[in-house]
Formats: structure tokens, sequence, C-alpha cells
């Protein structure tokens, strides 16, 4: 069955999330509850980084932000979900419920020009401002950063 792809470029964009999303999640797929916890990192001054569990907390509250502010650059009403996951199959239910909600927050906006989509101002969490093809690309590339780092944490 061929591949569907959304229409327009922020359709466009939405594709290569959920494409970098699925290659992040293979990687949860593939560990135990011990492998989830277990701290890998015991140099690291962030705590977001030093276990697969805290980089998919830090992933997935990011990913809350960048659909929220995009949510807030475009009229529409914000969730500010309390979760906390605590294991693998935890994880891959939350990012499928955040793609959904990024999906939700770009419906009807796939074939949005470059124009409109460079000039729908976003404000970034540290008061920054953006626009929303920006936004999704830092979107896509966090997921991309993150993967990479857990790729190496974990020796895959």
């Amino acid at each position: 069955m061929p591949k569907s792809f959304r229409e327009g470029a922020v359709g466009a964009l939405m594709d290569e999330y959920e494409r970098a999303s699925v290659d992040f999640k293979k990687i949860i797929a593939s560990l135990s509850q011990s492998g989830f916890v277990k701290i890998l990192d015991l140099v690291t001054t962030d705590e977001d980084c030093r276990s697969v569990q805290t980089i998919i907390n830090h992933v997935i509250r990011s990913r809350y932000g960048y659909a929220n502010s995009i949510r807030k650059a475009t009229n529409q009403v914000e969730k500010k979900p309390d979760y906390s996951v605590a294991a693998p199959g935890e994880a891959l239910a939350d990012f499928d419920k955040m793609l959904k909600y990024t999906e939700e927050t770009l419906e009807g906006r796939w074939k949005m020009t470059y124009d409109e989509t460079i000039h729908t101002e976003v404000i970034t969490s540290d008061g920054t401002k953006s626009n929303l093809e920006a936004r999704l690309e830092h979107a896509i590339v966090h997921i991309l950063r993150h993967r990479r780092q857990l790729e190496k944490l974990l020796g895959i």
C-alpha cells in the first residue's frame, strides 16, 4: 500500500515530525523497564539527560511546548497535561498522544503558503519570537538530536 502524504508545506513538516517520532519510538520499544530507568550518563549536570526515562519526559514536555506555542499563535485552546512517563509502554502511548495533539493543532493549516507560515508569529517558552515554519522545524530536529543522544548512550 502506498504511503499517504499530507498536503502542503505544513503537511510535509508534520509528515517529517511523524517520521522522526517513529524512528525515536523504535528505540523506546526495544527497551526493558530496567533499561528505561537506568542512569546512562553519570557526568551530565542536566537532569533531563541522565536516563532514557528523563530524556523521554523532556522530549514529551517539549513537544507539548511546541504545539502549545503554535496553538497560542493561532488562537487555539492549549492543554497543559500533568504526566510523568515511568515505563516504555507509557512512553510509546504518550508519543502517540502527543503526535495526535500536534496533528490536531495543525489541522486545516496543511496548505498554508510560505508567506503565511513565516508571518505566523510564534513566541517560544523563553519569550523569543519565531515563526510557524521555524517552530515546526525545531520540533523535528529536537527529536532527531535526542534520538542520536539515545543511540550513543545505548551503543546502538
